[in-house]
């Protein structure tokens, strides 16, 4: 519950104040790892817990996810003998007192932004055929990396890693985003949109390496003729969960 000025969140057991950061502020949500510079969001001084409005609004307490269907999950902080733990989705780490979503009984765990990957994409790496995200093993069509645990998959066969994607390069080498456009180097916005906001609401992929930026994966253009371009600043949040399938138009 959110009142003008603060409100309570399930991830923290103190009344949270609405602050607004400043440019300089070096501040990261605790549930995305995201800088909070420049955006609104709430904050705990006692316990030194902060997280964007729009993440306090969008994450829940429990989910379900089709990465494990057999328990939902439950947003936890990585308990201290979880030291060298990875998130099973993009296999990055999970350090200690870090937010993720955890299923104990099965000792799985995934970061919050990784249960915003879509189940089934059309990429134009591969723009016959849909994608699938699934448990496998191989060698990615991009020649990049050796393959994480999950990725994305065509029946063709053809296997591509979450990375490529989603548009994040690794290690300085040449990729292509979801939107068509070159990019070289460690870091790239999720669109040209994005990079004419302030330089507060970009978010680098290089950040999460293997894992989708927040722009890629949080929010949905707000005109249906450009497809499924997550383009909006990170603190407007989606009026509606993510859908499971959804298509990267070329340009």
């Amino acid at each position: 519950m959110a009142s003008a000025g603060h409100r309570r969140h399930f991830a923290d057991p103190h009344v949270l104040l609405k602050t607004q950061y400043n440019s300089s502020s070096r501040h990261v949500c605790d549930i995305c790892r995201s800088k909070l510079a420049g955006l609104t969001g709430y904050r705990c001084s006692a316990c030194d817990f902060d997280i964007h409005e729009a993440c306090a609004n969008y994450f829940k307490e429990t989910i379900s996810f089709f990465a494990h269907p057999w328990h939902t999950l439950t947003l936890s902080r990585m308990p201290s003998s979880c030291d060298g733990w990875s998130c099973d989705l993009c296999w990055e780490g999970c350090p200690p007192g870090d937010l993720v979503y955890r299923c104990t009984d099965c000792l799985f765990d995934v970061h919050p932004l990784c249960t915003m990957l879509p189940q089934t994409i059309r990429s134009p790496l591969h723009p016959r055929h849909d994608l699938r995200l699934v448990p496998s093993i191989g060698t990615c069509m991009c020649g990049c990396e050796e393959l994480s645990v999950w990725n994305y998959v065509c029946s063709c066969p053809l296997k591509v890693n979450i990375a490529c994607v989603s548009g994040a390069p690794s290690s300085g080498r040449q990729s292509t985003d979801y939107c068509g456009r070159s990019n070289t180097g460690s870091a790239h916005h999720a669109s040209a949109a994005t990079a004419q906001q302030p330089e507060a609401w970009h978010r680098r992929c290089s950040m999460f390496y293997r894992r989708p930026s927040v722009d890629c994966y949080y929010t949905m253009s707000s005109d249906p003729s450009r497809g499924a371009h997550l383009h909006l600043p990170f603190d407007s949040p989606p009026a509606a969960p993510l859908p499971s399938t959804i298509q990267f138009e070329t340009r």
